[in-house]
């Protein structure tokens, strides 16, 4: 079989595509170099042209080495689609990459993907992290884009959790897009991996990302969406996933939120409604492992009072010291000891709501 240098340089061949080049390595699964095939020879596997094969008789081969070095200088690895550490599910894409560029490491057992809107709301965040949460509990490794938003809530809260996740890039495994997510790029690679099919350098271009959402649909048994509009690169994810014959989930949100109204659609054309972390480790038949209830702790007279005040709907503070009767630094106090027992959560601009 061909070098993994030459399979990468392929990738950079003019009008060769992740299936052509699996074609072609079928065709001829015993040469050791595609350069010593003639013309005539290339044209022999499918879809190869008279044009195309000329340019692969063109190509640069030291595009791939270059490549190898450069990811071997920043600690990871390049796996191709004939390699055992190739994700299983993966390679059951039509349209898999014949490579990937890795930093950390591939969990092995079951994952979801989460994506969604870039501008992500107090809702999304607070939905995002409670289902994220769950799933990391039930043992899913949580796949997503790296993106601000919901991609970059679900990485965290995985970490957070004590659990594994996956970032594919749009960009190259040694460029960290978007760079406010430096330390969070450091954090994956520990409690995970990096994955691209892009070789290192490679900057994050417009036209990349819809590439890797196949990817990020590919990894997972299924994938779910937090909060996304009618033209968000969420949905492009979605519909990934069901020509993968994998499963859809969205998150329900307010009917007038521009956030949900691609979640709506999704719903409207028959993905799965997600209220629980239950409804999704239901469809995908796994055991929840999450039945044990989830004890309220003890409150004062005076927590309680707050607490039974707030809803799942963030509440200023001076809304709610107007129906307390109270000064703002006596009820920001109590919401400070209501907040350490995990029974409140804080917003941006003084907004709380129940956790």
């Amino acid at each position: 079989m061909i070098p993994p240098h030459q399979i990468i340089s392929l990738t950079g061949v003019a009008g060769m595509g992740p299936r052509r080049i699996r074609n072609l390595i079928r065709h001829y699964p015993e040469v050791e170099d595609i350069t010593r095939l003639s013309k005539t020879d290339l044209c022999r596997a499918d879809g190869i042209s008279a044009e195309i094969a000329l340019n692969i008789r063109a190509m640069d081969d030291g595009y791939g080495r270059l490549a190898l070095d450069n990811i071997a200088t920043i600690g990871g690895r390049y796996c191709s689609y004939w390699d055992e550490e190739y994700p299983d599910l993966l390679k059951t894409v039509y349209d898999a990459p014949v490579g990937i560029f890795t930093l950390g490491d591939i969990p092995a057992g079951p994952a979801i993907a989460i994506v969604g809107t870039r501008r992500i709301t107090a809702y999304g965040r607070k939905m995002a992290e409670k289902l994220t949460a769950g799933l990391v509990k039930a043992g899913l490794t949580i796949v997503s884009g790296m993106a601000t938003g919901v991609d970059t809530v679900c990485h965290r809260t995985a970490i957070r959790e004590g659990g594994k996740t996956l970032a594919v890039l749009g960009n190259g495994p040694d460029v960290c897009y978007p760079a406010a997510n430096r330390e969070l790029r450091k954090s994956i690679i520990r409690h995970g991996a990096l994955i691209s099919e892009f070789t290192p350098g490679t900057r994050p271009d417009a036209p990349n990302f819809p590439r890797r959402n196949r990817i990020i649909s590919g990894l997972a048994l299924g994938t779910l969406v937090v909060e996304a509009g009618r033209k968000s690169g969420a949905l492009i994810t979605a519909y990934n996933a069901l020509d993968q014959n994998r499963e859809v989930f969205a998150l329900p949100g307010r009917v007038d939120s521009k956030q949900s109204a691609g979640c709506h659609h999704l719903i409207q054309r028959g993905a799965k409604l997600v209220a629980t972390v239950e409804d999704i480790l239901e469809e995908l038949h796994l055991d929840t492992g999450l039945k044990q209830v989830e004890l309220m702790p003890e409150l004062s007279t005076g927590e309680k009072e707050i607490y039974d005040l707030l809803s799942s709907d963030p509440i200023p503070i001076d809304d709610l010291c107007l129906k307390l009767h109270k000064d703002t630094p006596e009820v920001l106090a109590t919401l400070l000891l209501l907040e350490l027992k995990n029974a409140v959560v804080q917003l941006p601009g003084k907004m709380f709501s129940r956790a």
